[in-house]
């Protein structure tokens, strides 16, 4: 019995160092327990009604992820160090702890702390409390790194979409910005650039998929929004183009790098249900400038995936269109 339970406390922080650093350092997206919490804290957010909780999202699942991990490493030293009496003692008279006192000396040991009143009392124990000492120092310096990282992600991802947002407030002012030059000279000589930020902002998806969890109230810092609304106006303006023409191929790259942030983003296109006819409602806006526009079905659902999971929709893409 008492190994059995070692095994068993030693496995849970096994598979918690396994998401922790799944999510911090592999740079594939979130582990298997960090995902489901993440995902089911987000459904929780967007549910609320008003979007002034928005401002908290980014810091309720670092939070709660963070409390995720340390809770998890907490019960598999807690299952370790219960596992038979002499596991710890008293220092003073030898005794076996209490449950309590248990308690106490595992989360002094995961701090890496201790004032000495509680010891391990067998070979077996000390081992096990050095590594689990060692353990805590690295979740918690590891998570600050992290954290900083993450930080940084995220300002990048303002970055870009005030940049957007700053070629026009909706779909109209947008196009009306880039149609103003005739040969497209300005989205031209910028498409490079906007694209490598794009895929920056896609790279860090899968870097710190913490980031994709940092929503936003006010529009123009909504990055999923402000891409809905340059990918709908680049497919519009690409129309005009043939397809041998340098605006033709500046135009597809940009838009093939919103694709792979699409592809790379967390939520999967069936993660929400996909309204194929509102979308066609909203596209026919483009009418009024004589363009017919129909998109790939893929790219659609993906995108409707993750404005919904980000507290925005098409109708919102499509604000001017809606409202006049």
């Amino acid at each position: 019995m008492e190994t059995a339970q070692i095994v068993i406390g030693l496995t849970i922080i096994l598979f918690t160092y396994l998401d922790f650093f799944h999510t911090t350092l592999s740079g594939n997206g979130f582990g298997i327990f960090s995902r489901i919490i993440n995902q089911i804290l987000n459904r929780v957010i967007i549910q609320n009604r008003s979007r002034v909780i928005f401002k908290f999202s980014g810091l309720s699942h670092l939070l709660v992820t963070t409390f995720l991990w340390m809770l998890l490493l907490f019960i598999g030293s807690y299952t370790v160090f219960n596992a038979a009496e002499e596991m710890v003692v008293n220092a003073t008279t030898g005794l076996p702890a209490t449950h309590s006192e248990r308690f106490y000396f595992t989360g002094y040991v995961l701090s890496t702390l201790g004032i000495g009143d509680f010891v391990p009392g067998n070979d077996t124990s000390r081992v096990l409390t050095g590594i689990l000492s060692f353990s805590g120092f690295v979740l918690i310096t590891t998570g600050l790194t992290y954290l900083l990282s993450v930080i940084n992600a995220v300002l990048n991802k303002k970055q870009l979409s005030f940049l957007i947002s700053t070629t026009g407030k909706d779909v109209e002012e947008i196009f009306n910005f880039y149609k103003q030059q005739e040969d497209l000279e300005y989205l031209i000589s910028n498409a490079g650039d906007l694209r490598q930020q794009i895929l920056q902002n896609a790279s860090s998806y899968l870097a710190f998929p913490m980031v994709n969890y940092f929503l936003s109230k006010m529009q123009e810092s909504a990055l999923i929004l402000q891409l809905a609304r340059l990918h709908e106006v680049l497919m519009v303006i690409r129309l005009d183009w043939k397809d041998e023409t340098v605006q033709y191929k500046k135009i597809t790259v940009i838009l093939k790098g919103i694709e792979k942030y699409l592809e790379l983003a967390i939520e999967k296109p069936n993660a929400a249900s996909h309204n194929a006819e509102e979308l066609k409602t909203c596209r026919s806006y483009w009418m009024k400038y004589d363009y017919y526009l129909e998109g790939k079905q893929s790219i659609d659902q993906q995108f409707t995936s993750s404005l919904k999971y980000a507290g925005w929709n098409w109708k919102e893409v499509y604000k001017l269109n809606i409202e006049s």
